[in-house]
């Protein structure tokens, strides 16, 4: 007679059954620090906006020391401005620093006005431009505004009116008050063939989402 092999479902289904349920398990652990982190920035957020520092600062310090990049740049605003704490420069370019290497915009931009002033760091014209060129990139309007006015002034790069006009429409089109006002002032200094000329190039950066402008 022959012999008939009974399968057990456990041998059969129990091990992929077992491996879903350990997935579902790790993306959960990932999943709700991930949501608890968000609500937590939120909170920080209001507490910041109604003027409520110190409560605000100890949420970032938190969220700031587990690689939060917008708590870190949050920290940074906090030690520049003095708010909550001392005014700190060099605290606020290191935690600009961290910030800014996880490419935020707001920190890039920020640090690079440190580099502008030479505030917490060594001053270096060249440094805030690069800084701010890679804050403009990422569409950054503060960032271009700031980019036209290094050109406009000749500020660690050679004076380009063209360009500093050209970055000035883009902050302009991205909504950033403070470059119509500067747009217009360096236009009643130029040619109408080089404002015609800026305009040009601004249409075409942003065609190219700011890159290799």
């Amino acid at each position: 007679m022959a012999s008939s092999v009974l399968v057990q479902p456990s041998t059969q289904f129990g091990r992929p059954r077992q491996l879903l349920l350990t997935a579902i398990f790790v993306c959960l652990q990932v999943a709700m620090p991930a949501r608890l982190m968000a609500q937590d920035l939120l909170e920080a957020n209001d507490a910041f906006d109604r003027g409520e520092f110190v409560t605000a600062k100890e949420v970032y310090e938190d969220l700031a020391a587990d690689g939060d990049a917008e708590a870190q740049y949050r920290l940074g605003l906090m030690y520049a401005q003095g708010l909550g704490t001392d005014a700190d420069s060099r605290a606020a370019s290191t935690w600009f620093q961290q910030a800014a290497a996880q490419q935020s915009s707001p920190a890039l931009a920020a640090l690079g006005q440190l580099y502008l002033t030479g505030q917490g760091v060594i001053q270096d014209f060249k440094e805030s431009l690069r800084l701010n060129e890679q804050a403009a990139q990422l569409g950054y309007a503060p960032a271009q505004h700031s980019l036209g006015v290094a050109y406009a002034n000749g500020v660690g790069t050679f004076r380009d009116p063209i360009k500093a006009h050209m970055w000035f429409n883009i902050a302009s089109a991205n909504g950033y008050p403070a470059a119509v006002g500067s747009r217009q002032r360096l236009a009643s200094s130029m040619a109408q063939s080089e404002v015609l000329r800026a305009q040009d190039r601004a249409k075409q950066c942003m065609q190219k989402q700011y890159t290799n402008c």
